[in-house]
C-alpha cells in the first residue's frame, strides 16, 4: 500500500485501543491512548511509536499516571524513522503530557512535553514570567 492510501484505511479500523503499561511498550498504529506509569517496581520505561508512515494522519496521546526524576517515561520514535526527531521525549511528572500526529514521514509533538532535547523555552525580552512558548534551539 503507498503511503498516500495509508489516510483512506482509517474507517476500516477499531479506533478505541487503550493502553496502561507499567513496562517498555512498542506501540502499534491502534494505540491511540496511553496512560504508563513508572515506579520503583518498573523502573523507567520506553514508549516506542509507531512507524510514522504506517501512522499517516494520526493522533497518540500519551499521558504519565506516575513518574519522577528517576523512573522516567520516555517516548522514542521507531527506529529512528522520523524526519527531523529532535530527541527522545522523556516525562518525569504525574500529567506530563504531548499528543503526537504524525503526517507519514515525521512526528510532531504537541502539547505540554517535560524534555525534548533540541527545543528550548523563550520568554519575550526583559520578562520574569516562566517561558510560554517553546521554539528550536539556535
Amino acid at each position: 500500500m503507498s503511503l498516500e492510501d495509508r489516510g483512506a484505511q482509517h474507517d476500516k479500523v477499531i479506533v478505541d485501543k487503550f493502553h496502561d503499561p507499567a513496562v517498555t511498550y512498542e506501540m502499534t498504529t491502534r494505540d491511540y491512548v496511553l496512560r504508563p506509569s513508572a515506579d520503583g517496581v518498573s523502573g523507567p520505561i520506553i514508549m516506542e511509536l509507531p512507524p510514522v508512515a504506517e501512522a499517516k494522519g494520526r493522533f497518540y496521546s500519551i499521558c504519565v499516571r506516575n513518574a519522577d526524576a528517576v523512573n522516567t517515561v520516555t517516548v522514542t520514535d521507531n527506529n529512528d524513522d522520523s524526519e527531523c526527531w529532535l530527541g527522545d521525549i522523556v516525562f518525569n511528572g504525574k500529567c506530563d503530557r504531548s499528543l503526537f500526529y504524525s503526517d507519514g514521514l515525521m512526528w510532531y509533538a504537541l502539547g505540554e512535553m517535560a524534555t525534548w532535547p533540541g527545543l528550548a523555552t523563550t520568554a519575550p525580552p526583559g520578562t520574569t514570567t516562566p517561558p510560554t512558548t517553546a521554539a528550536p534551539q539556535q
